[in-house]
């Protein structure tokens, strides 16, 4: 297997390699992989959020966050469907956690509590097609993300343009691996 090949593993493929070594050099030597794999993945991940963060402000970086994830699931998730309708569907969240969370911080606490249970029951029941998947788990999280780092004026526009581009990018690699 090659170090490319090797890096294409899942944790468990890597896992496993790292278990069945039979000699100290080629244990270290998978290690070292794994860790690369690691070290890649962390540093993909802290640029992937910068550029969000230069792009759209500071303010919004959380937004790179939420893409990251939906991307890291996405990318190997199946809703269950079919595939024009699944990656609908996926445009449909990017909309419900852009719009729904900054809109239930504007309206009273009761109003915002029952739109935050509405649109966190849509993104839990119609992202749950196969719960082994968590998909929902994932989408839940980006809402209160969200939630939790409410903008407005410019900076909420901004955030409008990063979430269009996430679910551009998202539905893009989602409708392409599947």
């Amino acid at each position: 297997m090659t170090f490319y090949q090797e890096l294409q593993l899942n944790q468990a493929g890597s896992k496993n390699l790292l278990k069945k070594s039979e000699t100290l050099k080629e244990k270290l030597y998978h290690m070292w992989v794994y860790l690369v794999k690691i070290a890649a993945t962390m540093a993909f991940c802290f640029f992937f959020v910068s550029i969000f963060s230069i792009l759209f402000g500071n303010e919004n970086s959380i937004v790179g966050v939420v893409v990251l994830l939906c991307l890291m699931v996405f990318r190997n998730a199946d809703l269950g469907i079919h595939t024009g309708q699944s990656t609908m569907l996926l445009a449909l969240f990017f909309v419900i956690m852009t719009v729904c969370p900054h809109l239930a911080n504007q309206f009273s606490p009761v109003l915002g509590m029952l739109l935050n249970i509405a649109a966190l029951a849509v993104l839990i029941l119609f992202g749950c097609h196969n719960p082994s998947m968590f998909n929902q788990s994932t989408l839940v999280l980006g809402y209160l993300l969200l939630y939790g780092y409410d903008v407005t004026g410019k900076s909420y526009q901004m955030r409008l343009v990063g979430m269009a581009l996430g679910a551009a990018l998202t539905c893009f690699v989602f409708y392409r691996n599947q």
